[in-house]
């Protein structure tokens, strides 16, 4: 019988486990752009139990039916004593942060300060982090609670040249932020350990974090010198301890001109054997910058090809995970499934051409 094996997690020691259950505050913006923290840990999340969601807006709904998918038995309440009614022991701040902010903006801190005031831990995972403000530091410490800040610095590792790792590494790429390697490399990894493969998940963003993850390199945390390394040594950590397949989370696209290095140092750090291409058919422009337009799928791919044969990164494109209205043709020119991941059954065929495209089977492992 195949047992979970449990790996150390980098950047995770202050995330307690004591903070469950908890609530999401989304500030009337459930379901609209700007709540991907919110969505993820909903839809993919179990590190802990959600409560409910805050959010006056949609007071009386089922958050899967405001996030399109259904119900699933989240309410959505109005406020923080509600909260606490339906038991939640913190409240995770569920609007995404993409500025670079270095103290809490004002209406951030008036909401922490409310919930501290209700007795409920506060985590954040925004650039601005909470345990910067010596006043809401006092707060808490009076109140008897936690604040938590989900992005903590990374370590100082460089890449070496002589480390090799004996698992099969799969990372989710793609075309923008918010295309789906988040969600994408949750499904395939949680299919695999459905599987009995002795599978690990590393994550490399906030909200993956804090979905629940065997590893956690966040990369927009670290000095740039130390990314890739940061992400090598993570990946080795993994497949020592046991780990057969290791799926590591992109960051948005190697030809995006705000957060392309991120996604380079990720291919390079993770060296993957196999990758999954994420789009979405409909976007035009980049996600949070309207005036950059989003590059054709092939030159993402022909990038990443470029690039894994020039350092010697095997990178082969194992399958696309795929949403939108707008019909996707690409795909036609690679022997590779097509699927959209959110859908039954997609994220195991992905699993199955990873596996068959490596060659994993005929690998001699214990």
């Amino acid at each position: 019988m195949f047992e979970r094996m449990e790996a150390p997690a980098e950047n995770e020691g202050a995330i307690s486990s004591d903070l469950d259950p908890v609530a999401v505050w989304t500030d009337g913006r459930l379901g609209l752009p700007g709540t991907k923290t919110a969505s993820g840990l909903i839809l993919t999340g179990d590190r802990w139990t959600i409560a409910c969601v805050v959010d006056a807006r949609h007071a009386g709904a089922d958050a899967g039916e405001i996030l399109g998918v259904g119900r699933l038995g989240v309410p959505v309440l109005p406020d923080l004593i509600a909260a606490r009614g339906a038991g939640a022991r913190s409240v995770v701040i569920g609007v995404n942060s993409m500025d670079a902010y270095t103290v809490v903006p004002a209406r951030l801190k008036g909401f922490v300060v409310e919930a501290v005031g209700h007795r409920l831990n506060v985590i954040c995972s925004t650039h601005a982090r909470l345990n910067d403000d010596p006043e809401l530091v006092r707060l808490a410490a009076a109140a008897g609670v936690e604040l938590v800040d989900v992005r903590g610095d990374g370590p100082r590792e460089t890449l070496s040249a002589d480390l090799s790792v004996d698992a099969t590494v799969l990372l989710t790429t793609g075309t923008d932020c918010a295309v789906g390697k988040m969600t994408t490399a949750l499904a395939v990894h949680r299919e695999a350990l459905s599987q009995g493969i002795r599978s690990a998940f590393l994550a490399t963003g906030q909200i993956a974090a804090m979905c629940g993850a065997d590893a956690v390199v966040q990369v927009d945390r670290i000095f740039a010198d130390f990314i890739t390394g940061a992400v090598q040594h993570a990946v080795h950590r993994l497949a020592g301890a046991g780990h057969e397949l290791v799926v590591v989370e992109g960051q948005a696209s190697t030809l995006h001109r705000v957060y392309g290095g991120n996604a380079v140092n990720l291919l390079y750090g993770a060296a993957p054997d196999a990758i999954i291409m994420c789009h979405d058919t409909d976007r035009q422009v980049r996600a949070m910058f309207p005036g950059l337009p989003v590059p054709p799928v092939t030159d993402e791919l022909q990038t990443i090809a470029d690039l894994g044969r020039r350092i010697g990164i095997p990178a082969a494109l194992a399958g696309f995970s795929v949403f939108g209205r707008k019909p996707f043709h690409e795909g036609d020119q690679h022997a590779v499934p097509v699927v959209d991941t959110r859908d039954p059954g997609a994220a195991a065929v992905l699993l199955d051409s990873v596996l068959r495209l490596t060659r994993h089977s005929e690998r001699d492992r214990r």
